[in-house]
Order: structure tokens, then C-alpha cells, then sequence
């Protein structure tokens, strides 16, 4: 079964609190599908540490720590692991010399782009399955769910 209209079937777009518990329900089932794909053994904080990396270039450890939500300590032991993996280096930090920054190596950037690849080639074959108009209406949400994602950077759960 591709769709189970039960899961929504009181939803209204005007009733805010019943959408956002669809959609909550329907973001944890994609990442579900999408964790399960990935053969790496890594941890979804490291892979999430890594995009970070990708996306926002050099951090500390402190900061990595505070967006990744996670102890210092633990952010510690979590770089010092893809560090010995090669997918991460320490880097002088510019504004202070006692401290260093992480940088994602070209080795962390291709694991991570293996993990991205895994990823939408289990959507693609999941959306293989659904009608051209489905997937027109999933491509139309996309700028809808981008400006969902940039509505406001500073709420949080």
C-alpha cells in the first residue's frame, strides 16, 4: 500500500494543528526510509556533523556541539572518530590560536555524496511508482516546504 488515507483523513489545510501533525507523521516516515538506507554504519549525528560541515565550511567543536544539540564531550569523541577516519581534519582557527576548527576532507565529502546518491535513489525508485501527476504534486510542494524550512530560523521544537 503506497498511501493509507486513514492517516490523514481528518485533515483540513485550515486546521493548523491537525496539518502539522500530518506532516510531522509524514517527515519522520521519509527520514526512517531514508536512515535505513544508509550503508555506511555512520551515526545520524556524524552524517549530520558532516553535512554541516559541507553546507557551513569550518566550526568548532563547541559549535558543531550546540547545532548538532548534542554534549561537547560527545561532539569531541564524534570528531575525533571521523578524524581518524579521514573524513575530518582539524584546521587553525584564524581568531584564536589556542583553539582549531573541523574541516570536512575531500574523503568526507565523497562519503557524504555516496550517502546523498543512496538517498535519492531510494526516493527515485519510490517515486518510480507513483502516477505523473503525483509526482507533479510533489514537485509543486517542494517551494512550498522550502519556504516552510526558511519561515523562521530561530523557532525550534
Amino acid at each position: 500500500m503506497l498511501y493509507d488515507a486513514s492517516i490523514d483523513s481528518t485533515t483540513h489545510p485550515t486546521d493548523l494543528a491537525a496539518l502539522a501533525h500530518d506532516l510531522d507523521r509524514r517527515i519522520a516516515r521519509v527520514s526512517q526510509l531514508l536512515r535505513s538506507s544508509n550503508r555506511t554504519g555512520r551515526s545520524v549525528t556524524a552524517l549530520l556533523t558532516l553535512r554541516r560541515l559541507d553546507l557551513e565550511g569550518p566550526s568548532r567543536i563547541t559549535e558543531l556541539a550546540a547545532r548538532e544539540y548534542v554534549a561537547q564531550p560527545t561532539m569531541t569523541v564524534l570528531v575525533r572518530r571521523l578524524e581518524q577516519d579521514g573524513l575530518v581534519e582539524r584546521t587553525a582557527d584564524s581568531e584564536d590560536g589556542r583553539a582549531s576548527r573541523i574541516a570536512l576532507t575531500a574523503t568526507g565529502r565523497e562519503e557524504l555524496n555516496a550517502v546523498h546518491a543512496d538517498r535519492a535513489d531510494v526516493l527515485r525508485r519510490r517515486l518510480e511508482l507513483l502516477d505523473p501527476e503525483s509526482r507533479a504534486a510533489l514537485a509543486a510542494a517542494l517551494p512550498v516546504l522550502d519556504d516552510l524550512l526558511a519561515a523562521d530560523p530561530d523557532l525550534t521544537a
